[in-house]
């Protein structure tokens, strides 16, 4: 049975045209596809409900300010390789990621891991200390 399985080629016999052909074909799940605006396939650009505005090309809805935070938060934000806006679960998960991928036990002592673990920990303690008064407030 494993030599049988092993010599089977599905394509044997095929020329690499019929190849090329299967192979369209089954992209398709081999059904039947036309170029958009054929066969009754067509968008009429008025009747789209489009609210992200990805169709057109516009966002029909107002864009929520950006809170602005200090650059302080920023640099904290960067060493532990996050963006703000953020919640404090994301810097809770980031903060445990980096410190197991940095911690020198898992890094045979290695003093420059050693310091980037130090420099994940203030920003993580500082970062805790900023932000929860301020998600708490955005949450009440």
């Amino acid at each position: 049975m494993r030599s049988y399985n092993a010599s089977w080629d599905y394509y044997q016999g095929m020329t690499p045209a019929q190849i090329e052909i299967h192979l369209r074909r089954d992209t398709g799940w081999d059904r039947p596809t036309w170029p958009l605006g054929r066969m009754g396939a067509s968008l009429n650009q008025d009747t789209l409900h489009d609210p992200l505005g990805v169709l057109h090309g516009r966002v029909d809805r107002a864009q929520p300010k950006r809170e602005e935070i200090s650059q302080e938060i920023r640099q904290q934000l960067a060493v532990l390789d996050l963006v703000w806006p953020v919640t404090l679960e994301d810097v809770k998960s980031r903060y445990k990621t980096l410190a197991k991928r940095y911690h020198p036990d898992a890094n045979g002592g290695d003093p420059q891991s050693n310091e980037r673990v130090k420099a994940i920990n203030l920003a993580y303690s500082a970062l805790k200390t900023q932000l929860l008064p301020r998600l708490q407030a955005k949450a009440g």
